[in-house]
Order: structure tokens, then C-alpha cells, then sequence
């Protein structure tokens, strides 16, 4: 436990009135989704793979801080480098935190969004909740979806106390790899991404490896994401492979990188969920190479992975109700996608 004095922190000010400031990056912060302060994956395989994957591999989606504290208020401090616009125009989304509270058994309960003023020169961008009394709150902070974070600092009435946040029941993640659509493009907010939703309905850590618009499977990718612990591997780059022809001749490869490295986790083959727009035809033949590829590992004896077909995620009724932009899923469609992942997920971390 810490009770936090005013001591302040580099470059920021304090008084005997204001809030401490202290960095999530010293205990008892837990930081989850992230292999360093602030990137998703490491410079030396971002190098080896798309020019994007570079630049992405800052965006903070899938990050979340953990901690308890019985501050009557928590204040968000922090610089941003820059964030992307989604194509759904989702501001909260590229640039916000919102804010989750853990109440027994793991059960996560939304509580409130921290909405940030991004001044022109990309300085330090500040807001606060208050909750109106001094109860022990377990507190999980997701971050920004498609920003890059120079430093975070979370402030806190000075005298409060502060402890390690809960850990998940399912403490290996779940790794998600793919494009946009893991990345959370169209979501209205951080924690409404499919694999956010999938975490908090399992109680189960993650790591978003979504890269909107650069999710090939280069070697280098899969390699590196072969050599990270995890529950289940969730394999769903479709949308970005560039042509039919690059989907084919990466797909099994990909998947036999992976499993060269982890004979037995589990592995879901997914296909687009937005089978039913534009050109059906080129979906169907997509959705087949990814099918190819899970009955061919059936057929070399892989009794561990499995298949989610996109087309089947919607309801027939509701698909015009679940993108943000024809595309991309809203807050509707990414529960349905959670829904759906979730079920074979809960499976496989269970068993």
C-alpha cells in the first residue's frame, strides 16, 4: 500500500490543494496489453513490417491500467503525441479513456468517460472524475484506442491511499491479431472494442494486435507474437491482406509459424464480418482460404484450433445496424462480435 504524499513529479505542480501526480509506470500500478511504456510491440519487429505497423504500434488500444485507491477523485494527466481520426469520426474513441469498476468476482461495470481538450501543440491534456466520498474503489482505466502517449500520470487527493488493483482470474492473455476491426475502429469508446468486451465478459487479460489498414502477417509478426505467452490466439487479419492471391499465400503460413513455436494453444481462424457488403463474391472466396486453412490443420492432426465465420456473427435483421460506416462495427456490432468469440473463448480458457 502507498498513501500518497505530496511530493510531486517532474514537471508537474502541486500544492498543499492540488492532486499528486503519480506515473502508472511504478508499482502499484499494473499496466496489461503493452510490451513497453507506451508501445504495443517492440521497434525492432515494427522495422520488419508494414511502415504503418511502426507508427500503430504507439496507438494505446487494448492498454489498461489497474489499481484501488479511496481517492474521492482521479485526475488523468496526460501528454499525447497525436491520434488518429477514425474513420467513424469516434473523437472519444481515438483520444479519450474511459473508466471501468471492478465490483466482485471480476465483474467490470462501466462508470464514466475522461474526455481530453488536445491543445494544437500537443501538450499535457488534463481531466478528472469525482465520486463524492472516500470508499476503496478497484479501478480499471482503458486507454485511448488510437493515440500515441508520451507519459501518464494519475492524480490523486494527497493522504489517500493506494493499492495493487484485483488481477484477472484468466492471467494468461488472449492474444488478438488482425486489422482494423481488432484494432477498434468504429467503436465509441476505448472499452467497447470486441476483444475489451471479451476480456471483461471472461475476466481474462489480453493483448490488441489490431493495426488498422497494415495487418499482412509478415514473418516478423508472427514470429514475434509466437514467442508471447497467451491463452488462445485469435488470427484475424482478412480485411487487410491486399489481395485474394497475398491471403492465400500467407494464411497457413502464418498459422504454421505460430504453431512451429506453440505446438498446442489454442488457435481461432476468423473470417470478415462484414461478409455481406460490396463485393460478395471476393468475401466468399476469402472466407473459403481461411476455411482451408483450419480443415488442412484438422487434416495434419491439429485437434486445437477452430473457426469463426464472420458471415454469421449479425444478425440478418440487424447488419445495417452494426457498422459505423458500412464497414467497420459500432458498439452494437462489436457486442455481437464479442458474443461470438467470447463463446468459443470462454471454452478453451476454461477447460
Amino acid at each position: 500500500m502507498i498513501v500518497t504524499k505530496n511530493l510531486g513529479a517532474s514537471g508537474l505542480r502541486t500544492s498543499m490543494s492540488s492532486p499528486v501526480y503519480l506515473d502508472v509506470r511504478n508499482e502499484p500500478f499494473h499496466v496489461y496489453g503493452l510490451c513497453s511504456y507506451f508501445r504495443r510491440i517492440p521497434e525492432s519487429v515494427a522495422v520488419e513490417c508494414l511502415e504503418g505497423v511502426g507508427r500503430l504500434a504507439a496507438n494505446t488500444t487494448g492498454a489498461r491500467v489497474r489499481f484501488r485507491t479511496n481517492s474521492d477523485y482521479i485526475v488523468v494527466h496526460a501528454e499525447l503525441e497525436s491520434y488518429d481520426l477514425p474513420s467513424s469520426k469516434a473523437l472519444i474513441a481515438a483520444k479519450d479513456f474511459d473508466i471501468y469498476l471492478v465490483e466482485g468476482e471480476g465483474k467490470q461495470h462501466f462508470h464514466t468517460i475522461f474526455s481530453s481538450s488536445v491543445p494544437e501543440d500537443w501538450g499535457v491534456t488534463e481531466s478528472r472524475i469525482k465520486f463524492g466520498n472516500r470508499e476503496m474503489r478497484d479501478i480499471v482505466l482503458n486507454l485511448p484506442i488510437t493515440a500515441n502517449i508520451k507519459s501518464l500520470y494519475i492524480g490523486l487527493r494527497e493522504g489517500s491511499e493506494l493499492l495493487a488493483g484485483s488481477e484477472y482470474k484468466h492471467k494468461k492473455p488472449v492474444v488478438f491479431y488482425g486489422s482494423s476491426i481488432v484494432h477498434g475502429e468504429g467503436a465509441m469508446r476505448p472499452g467497447n472494442t470486441y476483444p475489451s468486451i471479451v476480456s471483461r465478459k471472461l475476466d481474462t487479460d489480453f493483448i490488441n494486435l489490431g493495426f488498422r489498414g497494415n495487418a499482412t502477417a509478415e514473418e516478423a509478426m508472427m514470429k514475434y507474437i509466437a514467442s508471447l505467452p497467451m491463452s488462445v490466439f485469435v488470427y484475424d487479419y482478412d480485411y487487410n491482406a491486399p489481395s485474394i492471391e497475398h491471403l492465400e499465400n500467407t494464411h497457413y503460413a502464418g498459422y504454421e509459424i505460430f504453431r512451429a513455436k506453440q505446438p498446442k494453444t489454442p488457435v481461432i481462424f476468423a473470417s470478415r464480418v462484414n461478409y455481406y457488403e460490396a463485393d460478395v463474391a471476393a468475401h466468399e472466396k476469402r472466407r473459403n482460404i481461411i476455411k482451408e486453412s483450419y480443415f488442412r490443420a484438422l487434416a495434419a492432426g491439429d485437434r486445437n484450433v477452430y473457426f469463426i465465420d464472420g458471415a454469421k456473427i449479425y444478425p440478418m435483421d440487424k447488419r445495417d445496424e452494426c457498422t459505423a460506416d458500412g464497414c467497420h462495427p459500432n458498439d452494437m456490432g462489436y457486442s455481437y462480435m464479442a458474443d461470438a468469440f467470447g463463446a468459443v473463448i470462454k471454452t478453451l480458457i476454461e477447460k
